[in-house]
């Protein structure tokens, strides 16, 4: 295989080179530029959370004072009820009756029903 490979255009000189370029790029003093916005965005979201203002919660309820418990006491009986008259009933409403007149049109006694098919229409009519 190495019978196919000719000689390199570059020495170890020209590698070497390049091994310091890419060096001196990687060690330039980007991560302090880095450190300080993280630094700094994090001391905003900070005081932005601190500056929110935030529901007061309700005060807690007071405590519960003991309370003894009731005692029996005896009453006298009361006298019995008086018998009262029953109450009067509600007079009953006159009944509507319909007007001996005219009977009604007919867009009164017909129902017109729309379906989703526009092809087809329901009529009821109640006569």
């Amino acid at each position: 295989m190495n019978d196919f490979r000719g000689p390199l255009p570059l020495d170890e000189r020209d590698f070497a080179e390049v091994r310091r370029n890419v060096l001196g790029k990687i060690e330039r003093p980007v991560r302090p530029f880095v450190f300080r916005f993280a630094f700094a965005t994090a001391a905003v979201a900070l005081l932005v959370f601190l500056l929110i203002p935030r529901p007061v919660a309700p005060p807690p309820l007071p405590a519960m004072r003991h309370v003894t418990p009731l005692t029996a006491i005896s009453v006298a009986e009361s006298p019995a009820p008086r018998p009262t008259a029953p109450p009067p009933k509600p007079k009953p409403h006159p009944r509507l009756v319909a007007s001996k007149g005219a009977p009604p049109p007919d867009s009164e006694i017909t129902m017109n029903i729309e379906t989703a098919d526009p092809n087809v229409r329901i009529i009821w009519i109640t006569r």
